[in-house]
């Protein structure tokens, strides 16, 4: 980034009279908007950088999120199925097997592709087996923010990526051809969220049946403090229902997660009835320190109509998963993962990091969490006891998918890593390695505690103007800012 005044706002639209440039801010052009604490954590990274852990995959540029693939690599296809079927068929034959000088010990593992979000403005498809990249995605003028995937009524898989360019691109995964640019933030999109409907076939009744094929709709959410809604087939915004972006939160959005959950209302209308009632949710993590649920059923006109905000964090939410539909797990800048439960909407587990948590997975009996400080942190989800520390990346990890029994971690050390959770592989910290910044409390319903909890969202940053950045929004910026040359 340049010091030159006169360039000032940059690219990013921070008005240099906006940064507060206080003794503990550098203001050196290479260390922007970085604190003295910042920069000391990047001169103990240098003393960190390896790839012989997590049998790493190297990529060019800092890996924002990852999505699984939903079709596996054609070559392993007859693998799997026959190992679908059992070890004796399989042609593996073995627990693991080697492929060059990746060791695969895990069945689910074999053809399956992972997708990457990067800051060198590409999409990425890898294999999961290999450890190769199958496909570049090139075309967004700024970095990917994240990535999402879906399967067509016809079976085909498509790509959909969001990008600091503000646009959201939908891809052939086959082809690698970009088949839809969708216009409609002001902002960097940072959250994606794909909906998998029953509609009418064009074919009509069939014997008098009404028949129905599969089709998708996409939630979208930026920076700008808004979410948008388009169909998936003509790839426009929905305009029904409340009507335009849904708005709510004070400040930009990081996160999206689609539920279904209990109507309770429908459910005593029906009380003779025996089909299972289900309605869809949408929950939205924002810079705010909020986490929202909106009703998404546009044939009641409600589109975009928020029910609910919980205010349990004291500060930026990165990441929401809502389990089961019955409660929330979230990771947050206040150094915490929560889970709360959605009958009684109080915490009862708060997970304590030493740093900034920016994601998380639940895989099994484990919830999983990463974030600024490099480690992954594995923790039961029964007693809120952290297992083992897993310790690899030399720079914050941005995002995590569970595949079969191992965990896949992406990193802004430009490497995805692969790593093993079953029992016997996960190796508690012995009582030397303990951080005691570290710590679960299972809150257990008490009321003190609960509101001590959440009673810091109420100073959460307070007097900042809606649509700014937090500090820490402005740091991840500039950490992006430097090039990276694709493959």
């Amino acid at each position: 980034m340049s010091s030159n005044s006169t360039q000032q706002p940059t690219a990013y639209q921070i008005p240099v009279e906006d940064i507060d440039f206080s003794p503990n801010i550098s203001s050196e052009a290479e260390n922007f908007f970085q604190t003295d604490a910042d920069i000391a954590r990047m001169a103990a990274r240098q003393g960190m950088v390896n790839f012989d852990k997590g049998q790493a995959i190297k990529v060019s540029s800092k890996v924002l999120d990852m999505c699984l693939g939903l079709r596996r690599s054609a070559s392993s296809v007859a693998t799997v199925a026959a190992a679908t079927v059992g070890e004796e068929a399989s042609p593996v034959g073995e627990e693991s097997r080697t492929m060059g000088a990746i060791v695969v010990e895990d069945k689910a593992l074999v053809g399956a592709t992972l997708f990457t979000a990067e800051s060198g403005h590409i999409a990425r498809k890898i294999n999961l087996e290999t450890g190769k990249t199958m496909k570049l995605f090139h075309g967004h003028t700024g970095p990917v923010t994240r990535v999402a995937v879906y399967l067509t009524h016809q079976g085909q898989e498509r790509l959909i990526t969001g990008s600091w360019d503000k646009t959201i691109r939908v891809w052939d995964t086959e082809s690698k051809t970009c088949l839809a640019i969708l216009k409609g933030h002001t902002d960097f999109v940072k959250a994606l969220a794909v909906r998998t409907i029953l509609v009418d076939s064009p074919e009509g009744e069939d014997d008098g049946m009404k028949r129905k094929r599969v089709a998708h709709e996409l939630f979208s959410a930026s920076y700008d403090g808004t979410i948008l809604h388009w169909d998936l087939e003509t790839f426009e915004e929905f305009r029904s229902g409340a009507g335009g972006p849904w708005k709510g939160h004070a400040r930009g959005i990081n996160d999206l997660c689609l539920t279904v959950e209990e109507d309770n209302e429908q459910k005593n209308d029906n009380a003779e009835e025996k089909e299972d009632h289900g309605k869809e949710y949408l929950y939205s993590a924002g810079s705010d320190g909020t986490i929202r649920k909106w009703d998404i059923e546009r044939g009641q006109g409600r589109g975009g109509h928020c029910v609910h905000v919980f205010k349990h964090h004291e500060t930026t939410v990165y990441r929401v998963i809502v389990e089961a539909g019955v409660e929330i797990w979230s990771t947050s800048a206040d150094k915490t993962a929560q889970r709360l439960d959605l009958e009684t909407k109080k915490v009862d587990t708060a997970l304590w990091h030493p740093d900034f948590v920016k994601s998380i997975v639940l895989a099994g009996p484990y919830v999983v969490t990463g974030g600024r400080q490099e480690s992954v942190r594995v923790w039961s989800v029964a007693t809120g006891k952290q297992v083992t520390e897993i310790k690899g990346h030399f720079d914050e990890v941005s995002s995590m998918v569970a595949v079969g029994t191992t965990l896949i971690t992406g990193s802004l050390d430009n490497t995805v890593r692969r790593w093993s959770l079953k029992e016997q592989d996960l190796v508690p910290p012995t009582p030397k390695e303990e951080d005691p910044s570290v710590a679960a409390l299972s809150l257990g319903g008490s009321a003190s505690e609960s509101a001590a909890v959440a009673r810091g969202e109420e100073k959460a940053e307070e007097g900042r103007k809606p649509g700014m950045m937090t500090e820490e929004e402005e740091r991840e910026l500039a950490e992006l800012m430097g090039s990276d040359d694709d493959d």
